[in-house]
């Protein structure tokens, strides 16, 4: 083997080996709950400007799961977090701040504020999150 063609294929394998290692350490990256997290694991689902803007917010693939939080219809000062997943067949519920629930897009299911169930085909309640206010932060918790 000559000399030049051993060394260009050493380099190679040489950079090729530390591919793992780069991947590994960009992977970490892309964890964004782990950037918003809290240390008790309570999330950061975002400002309260950005509720009251919004009227909704809401947190995909975060530590704890997928969360939707919204001010309560009946006391604007109380928070309501709920894993935003129909409990019928996993499609994303959508808030309408008009009629003050939770809607299913894929087959018309309807949750109250608080995930209750009011119309079907779900029959369970959506998962539910305590929500706070500390600062200007919108921070969620498991139950």
């Amino acid at each position: 083997m000559e000399r030049r063609k051993f060394l260009m294929l050493f380099g190679v394998g040489t950079l090729a080996s530390y591919l793992p290692v780069a991947i590994a350490a960009c992977s970490s990256l892309f964890k964004v709950d782990e950037a918003f997290g809290q240390s008790d694991g309570a999330v950061v689902a975002g400002t309260i400007a950005d509720l009251d803007n919004a009227g909704q917010l809401y947190q995909d693939n975060t530590s704890i799961g997928s969360i939707a939080v919204i001010r309560s219809p009946d006391n604007p000062q109380k928070l309501l977090a709920v894993d935003p997943t129909c409990t019928h067949q996993g499609c994303t519920v959508d808030w309408d701040g008009d009629k003050k629930q939770f809607k299913c897009p894929c087959h018309g299911a309807k949750f109250s504020a608080n995930g209750k169930v009011l119309k079907g085909p779900a029959s369970s309640p959506l998962g539910t999150y305590k929500a706070k206010i500390q600062g200007d932060s919108v921070i969620v918790s498991k139950n």
